[in-house]
């Protein structure tokens, strides 16, 4: 079974409508009405990440990206997100329903670091939904390397149960913190409102050239990477911090 799976399901909207980022967490809510009950409290009772999402808008229709992060919620949602013709938001009196569908699959830890082997090590992430994160109870929304790392090395541990990053003292974070150099960035705050709660966050892009070596510069390369999957920052399973990776030429 594969070790992550990303869903892309393009959405055509039953009237006109604007939609709105927050508009992912709805959907996600639609998703987790359709998982067996016992699963769904587990979630909840044990504050997993079984999945991130987020929703973003091409013209009249809206793209869903979905990634399943790990084997147990491939096994509940893949059949879900395979079969399912539309999805219905109550709230909003609109249905979605469902004209296309793709997914991309990463077969498991091996097949990951394979694919950052044939990257250049310059990393341009675009954050299509607001991200902001969170540190000693208050919302950060000016990213750092190390913040960055932080939320990204948290999301990989909870799907590579099998080969987690162990950083016990954190100076492994700071040491490839230090070797993230910042080519680029165009940011601005964007809030993310999910019930009734206004959270503050940023959107826009960040390039980030990794100038470590051996080891280091492997894993650095594999958790940016990873960022394409599992999101950038907080509730990411809510709808926030969605991401779009790709490797620069030099």
């Amino acid at each position: 079974m594969p070790l992550l799976t990303r869903y892309t399901l393009t959405l055509t909207p039953s009237k006109p409508c604007r939609s709105q980022p927050e508009w992912g967490y709805r959907l996600y809510a639609t998703l987790l009405a359709e998982a067996p009950a016992d699963y769904a409290a587990a979630l909840h009772r044990d504050g997993t990440t079984p999945l991130s999402q987020y929703l973003t808008r091409d013209g009249e229709r809206l793209n869903w990206h979905v990634t399943l992060l790990g084997e147990d919620s491939e096994a509940v949602f893949s059949p879900i997100l395979e079969g399912k013709r539309e999805f219905r938001l109550r709230k909003d009196g609109v249905a979605l329903r469902v004209a296309e569908r793709s997914c991309v699959v990463v077969a498991d830890v091996e097949d990951l670091f394979a694919r950052c082997a044939r990257g250049t090590g310059l990393h341009r992430m675009e954050v299509r939904t607001p991200c902001a994160f969170k540190r000693h109870g208050q919302y950060q929304i000016l990213p750092s390397t190390r913040l960055l790392l932080q939320s990204l090395v948290k999301q990989w541990n909870g799907c590579f149960l099998n080969c987690p990053v162990e950083d016990e003292d954190g100076q492994g974070i700071e040491a490839m913190a230090e070797g993230l150099w910042c080519r680029s960035y165009r940011l601005h705050d964007q809030s993310f409102y999910l019930k009734g709660n206004h959270i503050p966050g940023f959107v826009g892009e960040i390039t980030l050239d990794n100038q470590l070596t051996g080891f280091h510069r492997t894993l650095a390369d594999a958790l940016l990477y990873f960022s394409g999957y599992a999101g950038l920052g907080i509730k990411t399973t809510l709808g926030m911090g969605g991401v779009r990776h790709q490797f620069c030429a030099e």
